[in-house]
């Protein structure tokens, strides 16, 4: 009977120990910051990842006394990883209904005003107004929040409207006239273009939509530790005062 008991008391420390040390790994899983190209916000030098969003993120991990690893990957990478993986940060993402619950939305690092981004030579695209984008051809990077604007507006994949993975597959499409417009902010223009070793006047910002005239954010994962996220948030809070 006493055997027994020990048996059962030495299984049961065994548990509780194995039980610990899971969680522990768990929660001391390293924190990864991750993000797509999009210069000058996010750019990528000597293999690091730079950009003046990425300046703002570092300061804010460095005033949290936090450390962390930065990757760039194709948005719907980074996206993916974003909502699956626990102790990760995400920038530039742009806020929205759906994303809402999915998110910490820590503080926004950039203002972009999307707007339709076609060749300068292409004096043929006349599109006076969004309602007639149906008539053309738009390239979109998958799951970002131009891609959702299109399907509500009615374009088709494998139509009028083509899915990337990331900007520089959409840059592609248009200098190689495969599609008829992009998805830009004008700021990103030049920048990208530079990246491409191209004249900085090859392409041209031709309309606005208002709808994606938006700030993006820094945000972290739902599930994130709860002493990052309010290391995070009392270093925000204290470079708001």
């Amino acid at each position: 009977m006493l055997q027994n008991l020990t048996s059962l008391c030495t299984r049961t420390i065994f548990l509780v120990v194995l039980f610990l040390s899971v969680k522990g790994i768990a929660a001391n899983k390293p924190l990864q910051v991750v993000t797509e190209l999009s210069p000058p916000y996010q750019t990528l030098l000597q293999n690091e990842v730079s950009g003046s969003a990425t300046k703002i993120v570092k300061n804010l991990l460095s005033a949290s006394n936090l450390t962390a690893t930065f990757s760039m990957y194709p948005w719907a990478r980074a996206y993916n990883k974003a909502i699956s993986e626990p102790n990760t940060l995400i920038y530039s993402i742009a806020k929205s209904a759906e994303r809402n619950e999915l998110f910490h939305w820590l503080l926004p690092v950039a203002d972009y005003k999307f707007g339709l981004v076609s060749l300068s030579e292409r004096t043929d695209l006349d599109i006076p107004d969004l309602k007639e984008l149906s008539n053309f051809v738009l390239a979109v990077q998958r799951n970002d929040i131009a891609h959702h604007w299109a399907l509500e507006h009615g374009l088709e994949e494998g139509k009028q409207l083509i899915i990337c993975s990331d900007i520089g597959c959409s840059w592609q499409l248009l200098l190689n006239k495969k599609v008829d417009f992009i998805v830009e902010s004008p700021e990103l223009i030049e920048c990208m273009l530079e990246q491409f070793k191209l004249p900085t006047t090859l392409a041209k910002y031709v309309i606005a939509i208002p709808e994606l005239e938006i700030s993006g954010y820094l945000a972290a994962n739902i599930n994130i530790e709860t002493s990052i996220l309010e290391k995070l948030k009392l270093a925000i809070k204290k470079q708001s005062l």
